[in-house]
């Protein structure tokens, strides 16, 4: 024992001497809570960090919502940290190597001035380096960001009160002030507010201060409202008697948000800040009297045209109350739809489109017609790829002979693609920081006779650096979009060709993960297009994929069998991967819809390939398939320690391992007697399930595994019901 522990202490010594980290690296940003005006300390903690030779951390946050004021507290001596831009970098570097198995970096210092929440991110450029045989060696470090989060708790309390207005209509917002009241024994010196509104939906026209308020100012300026108070003896603030009222006309079609800015103070005496509390709110449409409804499209095929019908409903049919005219702006996504034109109208519109959105007006003279039904059709040319949506945008107006307008709901539409049988594939590839990859395009289900690709390539340009392409079989040429970041792919052939299969690989630098994630999508945007020979577009399924997004859980189906070494495997058996809640033991045979499966091959082996997060493996509990190991050894163990626990335990490890469930045949969360009398009964009579046995034919370890930007190798250990001393030689399906 003496000689084994001397082996433990100098590998763990050995792995210290050398930098060679056994344990997952973490950096971490706190989230705390503090209110607008004041100061905050923001520990950024470590663990494991072994040996470590060298740490850039650039961390991503907002100026406007968090003011930078220093560090402190630093590990180690020698520490560089600036603020420039968005960006706090962080920077360190040591031929001695520091070593923090568990605790402070150091703390990042801010001034908060919310009041929305601030967001500390690390960034993908992000890198630690540690001394490894002499030589700086990058290792993998899980990130986890923070924030500085606004105190909901104050007793003084500024609120944005809420309310509805019709398209079109006027619609005042006060602004309560709570806290502030004689019996509180406060008093507010100053204020300063900034308030932050869709111009697209709400057009700023005044406020209207009153009370202790009433001097008050305010102008607005690209969608923010500044307001300026003062009182230089301080006053008590009673809503609603002292309130400030925002002014707007109502341009939106839907649910808008006011919220509070960054730069909100509140002074009380001697200029000291109040921590406030501040509360954003809405302007959303009244109660609809009438109704606009665009119609989805499902099943569209790309290259093809198509009418959407705009229908109307609920106007009012009395000729004096009839819509007189009508306004609609209608956004829709471009280039993923062309607008062609209106068809079929029920009155004469004038319609035309600017950018990506289409603008129609109607008026009418004495006496206007009525309007209910289609009104028009809407046509496009589906261009891909993947939904497109046409909805109505701010701007929208109903009204009257007499301009008053009619309040209208309004309903959204899409055009989503069909289902082609031809694939087009990004795949799914892997890489290290500071390494090239290669990701390869490929197609299945073409026919041969293509004619013509052109590929519009987006992905992460901070993760990944395009470098150009390989495996050009076909002579595709490519370019990059510098502003854009969009990598366009385009070739023809003048005579037809099969061009199924890899088609070429992008070669990216991948650049590494940082906190925004280990990896990056590479995906197929719009104004991607395959086209046979004659030029027809040929429909396909634009699946994306990505470097360093999905991951690989391997590993194999063994026996528990207790009594010999565990490498007897079990093969041709399903093994799942469900993602949620842990199944309860015995799990059942898992719902498609919450579960992927395979099948170990001929030697035990099964693998996955999934996307970051924490799942469960476990194998086929109602599987049929080679199920055995009872006798009358497994009766007698089992009758021992039912009669007497403490002195005749179950083999194996202690209760709630397979071994225990193994012995509970009836389900009953508790082996008795009645467990004893099921075994004693199918071993005596070779009934496979006797009655009030309700134990799965398999049991399995059900172990938890978390994805995080690497592989991962876990075993699946099952056993079969009733197999209390894991005898059974030879379980294969």
């Amino acid at each position: 024992m003496k000689a084994m522990t001397k082996k433990f202490t100098f590998l763990i010594l050995t792995m210290l001497l050398y930098g060679v980290a056994s344990f997952g690296q973490t950096a971490k940003l706190a989230t705390d809570s503090v209110s607008p005006g004041e100061t905050i300390v923001i520990p950024l903690t470590v663990t494991n960090f072994i040996n470590i030779g060298a740490i850039t951390f650039d961390i991503g946050y907002d100026p406007a919502i968090l003011s930078y004021t220093g560090f402190n507290n630093p590990a180690a001596s020698g520490f560089l940290v600036n603020a420039s831009g968005t960006t706090i970098h962080i920077a360190w570097s040591s031929t001695s190597g520091l070593t923090i198995y568990d605790g402070l970096l150091l703390n990042l210092n801010f001034i908060y001035t919310g009041p929305p929440a601030g967001s500390l991110s690390f960034l993908p450029s992000c890198e630690v380096q540690q001394w490894v045989g002499g030589v700086l060696t990058p290792i993998t470090v899980t990130y986890t960001n923070g924030a500085v989060n606004p105190i909901l708790s104050n007793s003084h309390k500024a609120t944005l009160i809420s309310g509805t207005a019709a398209t079109g209509g006027d619609i005042a917002v006060p602004i309560k002030y709570q806290g502030f009241e004689l019996v509180s024994g406060s008093k507010a010196y100053a204020i300063t507010q900034y308030i932050h509104y869709d111009v697209a939906k709400l057009s700023f026209v005044n406020i209207t201060p009153s009370g202790t308020l009433s001097t008050a100012i305010a102008n607005a300026d690209d969608g923010i409202i500044a307001i300026t108070w003062t009182n230089s003896s301080g006053a008590f603030i009673d809503y609603p008697t002292d309130k400030i009222v925002l002014n707007f006309v109502y341009n939106g079609t839907n649910a808008t948000n006011l919220e509070f800015y960054p730069g909100c103070i509140v002074s009380g005496s001697a200029g000291a800040n109040i921590a406030m509390s501040y509360f954003n709110g809405t302007v959303s449409p009244g109660t609809p009297t009438a109704f606009a409804a665009l119609s989805s499209i499902s099943n569209a095929v790309q290259g093809q045209e198509y009418e959407m019908p705009l229908t109307l409903t609920g106007f009012p049919t009395v000729t004096s109350s009839r819509p007189a005219a009508f306004t609609l702006k209608i956004p829709f996504d471009s280039p993923r739809l062309s607008f062609i034109g209106v068809t079929s109208p029920a009155v004469p519109v004038n319609a035309n489109v600017s950018g990506s959105t289409i603008t129609i007006t109607w008026s009418s003279i004495s006496p206007p017609p009525s309007i209910n039904g289609i009104l028009l059709n809407l046509k496009f040319k589906y261009n891909g790829v993947g939904t497109a949506s046409v909805s109505f945008g701010p701007g929208c107006l109903f009204s009257d002979l007499l301009a008053n307008t009619i309040q209208v709901g309004y309903t959204d539409a899409t055009i989503s693609p069909a289902t082609a049988s031809a694939d087009a594939n990004i795949a799914y590839v892997q890489a290290t920081a500071g390494n090239t990859v290669l990701d390869g395009i490929s197609f299945t289900g073409l026919p041969t006779n293509m004619g013509a690709v052109t590929l519009k390539i987006s992905y992460d340009y901070n993760k990944l650096t395009y470098i150009d392409i390989q495996n050009n079989t076909y002579g595709a040429i490519a370019s990059l979009n510098g502003s854009t970041h969009i990598i366009t792919i385009a070739w023809s052939s003048p005579t037809a060709t099969d061009i199924n299969g890899l088609f070429l690989n992008l070669r990216f630098l991948y650049n590494g993960g940082g906190g925004g994630g280990c990896g990056s999508q590479v995906a197929f945007a719009d104004g991607s297009e395959l086209a046979n020979i004659s030029g027809t577009i040929v429909p396909v399924n634009w699946i994306n994929g990505g470097v360093n997004l999905k991951f690989k859980i391997s590993g194999y189906l063994t026996y528990d069998g207790w009594s010999r070494p565990d490498t007897i495997t079990v093969r041709h058996m399903n093994v799942y991967l469900k993602g949620g809640a842990e199944p309860l033991p015995p799990a059942l045979t898992p719902v498609p819809s919450t579960s992927d499966f395979t099948t170990t091959d001929a030697t035990g082996y099964f693998e996955f390939w999934t996307f970051n997060g924490t799942y469960y493996l476990y194998g086929d509990t109602a599987s049929i398939k080679a199920y055995g190991g009872l006798s009358n050894l497994d009766v007698l163990l089992t009758k021992q320690y039912v009669s007497n626990p403490g002195l005749y335990p179950l083999p194996g490890p202690p209760p709630n391992t397979l071994r225990y469930r193994t012995a509970d045949v009836n389900n009953s969360g508790t082996i008795t007697n009645i467990d004893v009398l099921m075994m004693k009964i199918r071993v005596s009579t070779g009934l496979v399930r006797p009655n009030g046995w309700k134990a799965a034919n398999w049991l399995f370890s059900n172990p938890m595994v978390t994805v995080n930007c690497a592989n991962v190798t876990q075993n699946v250990q099952g056993i079969c019901s009733g197999d209390v001393n894991g005898s059974y030689a030879n379980p294969i399906p």
